[in-house]
């Protein structure tokens, strides 16, 4: 496996960063208040980010913006072995450039599953953590079938550092190899092992946080619904999550692009970035392996009440649009509180982009900010 690509300064300045904060506006999508940020060189408010445009996605809208209509709906992701093969080790190429030279601490250990096996985890940490402080429990993304934890390291060294808050990421065992809903069991198990060992780990088990990116939101929520009432969980960050993969329609998930406004010269180019991702989510009920959803991989059809405190962010180019704001109304209707925040011209999976898209350095403060909220 070839490792991920990282560079050893930063692409932006502070003074850049600072920009796109103080760019950020309140805009309602009916009754939701959605926080809206843009990057300061994009040209428009919705142009793409030019930092995109020069990463896979952007490299492949410019592929796919080429191609016929008829060729373009034809395209769908496919799942066989050797694809399947080559989707992973793209998802070990995520670029990040150093931002942390020293003094957050990596340590690896593993955790017990229910069937006996023993998933590794990551523990990101430094000597300014404060005791029995809060922890922040991750889960990554790679749509069930792909994704690892090594190339998230640099966020969770920034939260780190920032936040002074100790990290865990589990690294779950993947589907098809896996059925479902072995990866759902593995990342409760590791919550139950954190919540069973906060003396050894230095935290307080009544404020460990779950959060996850893409398959891994998914993966955070079945741990708050699988949690509620029994106090395992403080609150939720979902990540353009995987909330409705069966897309279940109804009053907010609709598939007719409402939720997507384009740069009106950018407008092929920015659906072809959307529809990347569309590609991957219609595919979920074949991974799965289900006919139709239950309330543990497609929480969105379920009852939202009794989730915790909920930070939600996604891209304004991504399908997963679609999930986020559609679970952040039913969140709201519920009476849980919510945060979400937009970030025009960007797509699906910054995260793991540190350093480079100056979009995950602002989200992990947002994250930070979010749980210092909630305590």
């Amino acid at each position: 496996m070839k490792a991920k690509k990282s560079w050893d300064h930063k692409w932006y300045t502070d003074e850049f960063l600072r920009q796109l904060k103080a760019a950020a506006r309140i805009e309602m999508d009916g009754d939701l208040p959605v926080t809206v940020k843009y990057a300061p060189d994009a040209g428009s408010e919705l142009a793409i980010d030019p930092r995109l445009l020069g990463g896979p996605l952007g490299r492949n809208a410019k592929r796919m913006a080429l191609l016929p209509d008829f060729l373009l709906d034809r395209l769908k992701m496919r799942t066989d072995a050797k694809s399947i093969e080559a989707f992973r080790e793209n998802s070990n190429k995520a670029a990040s450039a150093v931002c942390v030279q020293d003094g957050v601490d990596l340590e690896d250990r593993t955790v017990p599953t229910a069937d006996g096996e023993n998933i590794p985890i990551r523990i990101y940490r430094s000597k300014h953590c404060q005791p029995d402080g809060p922890c922040l429990y991750f889960m990554h993304g790679g749509g069930f079938i792909g994704g690892s934890i090594g190339p998230y390291d640099e966020v969770w060294k920034v939260f780190v550092e920032k936040f002074r808050m100790t990290v865990i990421s589990a690294g779950y065992r993947l589907m098809p190899e896996h059925p479902y809903p072995t990866p759902h069991e593995d990342c409760y198990r590791g919550l139950e092992w954190i919540a069973g060992h906060a003396d050894i780990l230095g935290i307080d088990p009544t404020r460990i946080f779950v959060t996850g990116d893409s398959a891994g939101g998914n993966l955070a929520q079945y741990c708050s619904t699988r949690a509620k009432g029994i106090g395992l969980v403080r609150g939720q960050i979902l990540l353009y999550p995987t909330l409705n993969p069966f897309c279940v329609e109804d009053q907010y998930y609709r598939l007719d692009g409402r939720n997507f406004t384009y740069d009106p010269r950018q407008k092929r180019l920015s659906q072809c970035v959307v529809r990347q991702v569309q590609m991957m989510v219609q595919n979920f009920d074949a991974i799965f392996g289900l006919d139709e959803p239950d309330p543990w991989c497609n929480p969105y059809t379920f009852d939202a009440a009794g989730n915790p405190p909920t930070f939600l962010s996604v891209g304004a180019l991504d399908f997963l649009k679609n999930d986020t704001i559609a679970w952040a109304h039913k969140l709201r209707d519920a009476g849980v509180q919510v945060k979400v925040v937009v970030y025009n011209g960007m797509g699906h999976g910054y995260l793991s982009a540190m350093g480079v898209f100056p979009q995950a350095e602002d989200v992990v403060d947002e994250i930070g900010e979010f749980i210092l909220s909630t305590l």
